[in-house]
């Protein structure tokens, strides 16, 4: 009994030496690590609101930026006489309802990607070109977004993805699948330059969206190969 409690105050006598001696260090810099904290709050702060207000100020700018996707003339623009004669030679393959994402870590992207056979479809989500496979398959597969519908700290917006580098990792999740890609290519192109769109006999993931930020002048591509692998769980 004598033992336990020798053993019993001897911890209570160390914990109030750990305690006292984390007292003495922490205090004396106390006030210096809550201002950190604020400003790292405050810095925060400060970007969410000036990218709403540019967002505001630029808003007719935006209007018509996102107006002009999806224009002929633009990688964007899909025809039915296209999409028909796409579907007579090709099998096509529609995606289900919010049963595909696509995840880009690295730029904190997150969104479902859409169904649609026209740009349409770019204000649900990130749209799936039907003139492409699907994710998974042999081929070059399409994915287009718009890059200030929404801002962060929304994820679903490829507003960040200028921050995509070589070597990045993109992942597709669907409901009983996973195709893991790696970024092998980024680039800026016109945004009349359709060769973008062509099909390849390997697995690919092709992401484009307007830039730069603010416009739609031309067009941010990357392209990702997947994984050896194949990503299929």
């Amino acid at each position: 009994m004598k033992k336990t409690l020798l053993k019993i105050t001897a911890l209570l006598l160390l914990l109030l030496v750990i305690l006292g001696s984390a007292f003495f260090l922490i205090y004396p810099n106390y006030s210096s690590i809550k201002i950190q904290l604020n400003q790292l709050d405050s810095a925060q702060v400060a970007n969410n609101t000036t990218l709403n207000l540019f967002s505001k100020i630029s808003y007719p700018t935006i209007l018509q930026a996102s107006a002009e996707q999806g224009q002929e003339g633009t990688l964007e623009y899909l025809s039915q006489e296209q999409l028909q004669k796409y579907k007579e030679e090709n099998e096509v393959v529609k995606l289900e309802e919010k049963e595909t994402v696509l995840k880009i870590r690295s730029a904190e992207i997150e969104g479902w990607v859409v169904d649609g056979d026209d740009a349409n479809a770019l204000e649900r989500g990130f749209w799936y070109h039907p003139l492409s496979p699907p994710p998974g398959e042999r081929g070059n597969t399409i994915i287009i977004g718009h890059r200030f519908l929404h801002l962060p700290p929304r994820r679903d917006t490829f507003f960040n993805l200028d921050q995509v580098k070589i070597g990045d990792e993109l992942v597709i999740e669907q409901k009983n699948n996973q195709f893991n890609y790696t970024v092998i290519n980024v680039r800026v192109v016109d945004k009349n330059d359709t060769s973008i769109l062509s099909n390849t006999s390997d697995y690919r993931i092709t992401l484009i969206t307007c830039t730069p930020l603010w416009t739609a002048e031309k067009r941010l591509v990357i392209t990702g190969k997947m994984d050896k692998d194949y990503g299929i769980i």
